[in-house]
Parts: structure tokens; C-alpha cells; sequence
């Protein structure tokens, strides 16, 4: 869930019945199809309580523009509201310049020449760590998963 807006008011809090994490036991599946569900879902929980209440935050501020063109009987519909948000953000500033850095950026990544080092570092480290820790884990029962790791 996560994505509940009711009389334009969004709600960032994502009820507890419609996680994902720890839906399946250990033992039911493939272990990386469990993790790769409790990943959407851990990615889906971010968005709908950190990334959306920002977005929402914006919209509330710019209410009036966001709005005015709306049915009644879409006001609570997100999709709808983010839609209307993003016709306005299209036409700023940041967004602007962000599509005149796209071209440089393309570029760079097909020449090789686009510098990661300074790009998300957190997120990369984290990013590593999983992918390791996952090689790891299947590494040690290769002996008795043979050639199925894939």
C-alpha cells in the first residue's frame, strides 16, 4: 500500500498488512526471488514514505497550480495529482537543466568517460556489500547446488 491519498492529504505511512519482507519463509523458494521481492519492497517502502511525503510536500506548497486543473473526482487519485505536479516541473528550472545535462551525460557514459567515483557512495558501498555477501552465501553450497547457480 503506501500510496494512499484521502481529501488531498497524502498519507506516508504504509500499512503493516501489505509489506512484503519476511512474507515468505526461508524455506519456500528461491533465495534469491524472496530477496529480490523483499528488495522491491524495501525500494517501494522508501518511496512511498521518504521520496512521496517530499513530493507531497512541494505539491501542498503549490496547491493552487497543481489542482486547478483536476476533476473533483480525481483530487485523491496520485497518480493523477503527480501528474498535474510534473507538468509544472517540467516547465522549472531544475528539471530543465537536468534535461540539457542528459545529453553530456549519455555521452559520457557511452565514451567511457563519466566519473562514478562521487555518485551515490552510501548506496554503492551498500550495493557492493549485498552483491558479495549473495556470491558469498551461494559460493559455500556449491558443492552441493553443483552448476544451478547461476
Amino acid at each position: 500500500m503506501g500510496i494512499i491519498k484521502k481529501i488531498t492529504q497524502y498519507i506516508p505511512v504504509q500499512c503493516k498488512d501489505y509489506r512484503l519482507r519476511g512474507a515468505h519463509p526461508d524455506w519456500e523458494t528461491h533465495p534469491s526471488w524472496i530477496a529480490g521481492l523483499e528488495g522491491l519492497d524495501a525500494y517501494n517502502h522508501w518511496v512511498c514514505e521518504v521520496v512521496l511525503p517530499i513530493a507531497f510536500q512541494w505539491i501542498e506548497e503549490h496547491k493552487a497550480d497543481v489542482y486547478a486543473t483536476i476533476a473533483e473526482e480525481n483530487k485523491d487519485d496520485v497518480g493523477v495529482v503527480i501528474a498535474s505536479a510534473f507538468e509544472l516541473v517540467k516547465e522549472m528550472s531544475a528539471y530543465r537543466n537536468g534535461l540539457k545535462a542528459s545529453k553530456a551525460y549519455e555521452e559520457a557514459l557511452a565514451d567511457g568517460s563519466w566519473d562514478t567515483t562521487t555518485i551515490n557512495p552510501v548506496w554503492t558501498k551498500i550495493a557492493k556489500e549485498v552483491r558479495q555477501n549473495t556470491a558469498v552465501a551461494f559460493d559455500a553450497q556449491k558443492d552441493v547446488l553443483k552448476d544451478t547457480v547461476r
